[in-house]
């Protein structure tokens, strides 16, 4: 089952969503704030959840599960551990890029406890593409401009980038130096990325 969740960041266009659901098999979460996007979309939420601070209390309906504002998790960390309870085994993360930054980091860190648990998620909007990879490899949809790699975590061995304007062959990432940001495919050429020990954050923009 893959899980479809909605946050509570502001978005502009709701279009872009419809082509990357998943068509069948999915269970649909409204975080909080995320009711506008499944309003937008004409979805019904199977579950919504969070403390509902980002919408009018009016317009939520009956049989959200309700928490304290003050309270440890997220809504997004909400949602995405009500997903895992429920079997889901790939999260599609709508509404957790382009507003508050720390908010942002907060969902990269929520992909990280995702990746804990062996699945994958992420993070998407009109123009972005975010996940963790951690010991793999991964085959990058063409549709994007530009591919940045970072070391998330910790130190990044065995990294390597093939089908790249600027290729990588079993390099050595650090946290604290950026020598994989805003790479690109070579004409006619898929891309992959793949890293031997540690964590790579893996972000795909369509943007200049």
């Amino acid at each position: 089952m893959k899980c479809v969740i909605f946050g509570a960041a502001p978005a502009d266009d709701y279009a872009y969503i419809r082509e990357l659901l998943p068509a069948s098999g999915r269970l649909v979460i409204a975080a909080d704030g995320g009711l506008r996007y499944t309003a937008a979309l004409g979805l019904e939420p199977d579950i919504i959840i969070g403390d509902m601070d980002s919408v009018r209390r009016e317009d939520v309906p009956p049989g959200a599960i309700l928490y304290p504002s003050h309270k440890d998790d997220t809504d997004m960390m909400l949602a995405v551990k009500k997903g895992l309870a429920l079997g889901a085994e790939e999260f599609f993360i709508f509404g957790g890029l382009g507003g508050r930054l720390d908010h942002t980091y907060a969902n990269i860190q929520t992909l990280a406890y995702l990746a804990e648990h062996g699945v994958p998620g992420w993070l998407l909007d009109r123009n972005h593409r975010v996940c963790l990879l951690e010991k793999g490899e991964l085959t990058l949809s063409p549709e994007y401009r530009y591919l940045s790699v970072f070391a998330y975590g910790g130190v990044c061995s065995g990294v390597s980038i093939t089908g790249a304007e600027y290729p990588l062959e079993d390099a050595v990432l650090e946290p604290s130096f950026p020598l994989g940001v805003s790479n690109r495919h070579a004409p006619g050429q898929l891309m992959r990325v793949s890293v031997s020990e540690g964590t790579l954050l893996i972000i795909q923009t369509k943007l200049s």
